[in-house]
Formats: structure tokens, sequence, C-alpha cells
């Protein structure tokens, strides 16, 4: 029997955003759900700006970190790609402690630089976007980020990078 739940992707035991390890970090899960590349949340109260309002930084960071997700999942390659430039447009305090979505699509891959554009929702409201441009990384760079990606959670995904197997 089909399991459909999210197809959520790699992470790093030690990421700020999506660490499972990492106590001072975010805790997020990426996953896939149909064209976009998702993560539902809720900050902790650590990652403040000021009392019950998240630090503009951190929702950058999700919101860089998600659309370069999107790049890579939807891209032409699939390599892992690295942030060449990030607009984001902040329109109401993200909370603290409130569930958020974070959604990203890619808008296009020219192959040399992919772009993809991502907001983060509270109660269906975008309180920020972002656009971004994305640079593929060379096999060789992939292959030295791949020892610390954990592919545990993964089903589709679990060959992304050309791997046989989840690890």
């Amino acid at each position: 029997m089909p399991n459909d739940g999210p197809e959520f992707l790699p992470h790093s035991s030690g990421c700020f955003l999506c660490g499972d390890e990492n106590v001072h970090g975010v805790r997020t899960s990426f996953f896939v759900e149909g064209n976009a590349v998702k993560a539902r949340l809720s900050l902790p109260a650590h990652v403040n700006g000021y009392k019950g309002v998240a630090h503009g930084g951190v929702v950058a960071a999700l919101l860089d970190e998600t659309m370069g997700w999107s790049a890579t999942v939807f891209g032409g390659k699939h390599p892992m790609y690295v942030t060449a430039e990030l607009t984001v447009k902040y329109i109401a305090p993200i909370p603290v402690g409130e569930p958020v979505e974070v959604v990203a699509r890619l808008v296009e891959d020219r192959g040399r630089v992919a772009y993809a554009e991502a907001e983060l929702l509270h109660g269906g409201k975008a309180l920020a976007r972002s656009t971004g441009k994305f640079m593929p990384m060379s096999d060789a760079a992939t292959a030295q980020v791949m020892p610390y990606l954990r592919f545990d959670r993964c089903r589709a995904f679990a060959t992304l990078f050309g791997r046989n197997e989840a690890r």
C-alpha cells in the first residue's frame, strides 16, 4: 500500500534549519508537495528578534533554504545549488510559537542560474516573500556535502543525487 505522507528531503543533523540534533536550531523538515518545496513549523522562541516576533535573519534563512531545495528538486540536472542572490520583502511580523508554512517554487532553470520564489504564510496570509538566484554546485562540491546529508526520512528523494539507497 503506498504511503501518501509528505515526500521529505534530505537533512543534516547539525544544520541550523533542519538539524534534528541542533538544540539551538529551528528543527524543521523540508518536503515536496506538488510542484513546491514546503516546510511547516512553529518557530521556537529562542529565534525571536524581539519578544514574540521571529528575527528577520531566521526568516530569510528559511525562505532561502526552501528556494534552494526547489532549485535542486525541480532544476534540470539535480545538482545542489548555492545562493547567488536573495531578496526578501517583510510584509508583517512573523510570530514565534505559532504555525507557519514556507512555500517555494522554481520559476526557471537556465542551466547556469536557477530562479525561485517563496513566501512565508501564517494562517494563509503572506507575511514575507522572497526571490532568489541559485547557482549549481559542481559535482566535486556536491560530493563534499553528501557525507553530511541524512536520507532516513526520504522515499522518492532517497536517490536525489544518484544515490542507490537511503542512509
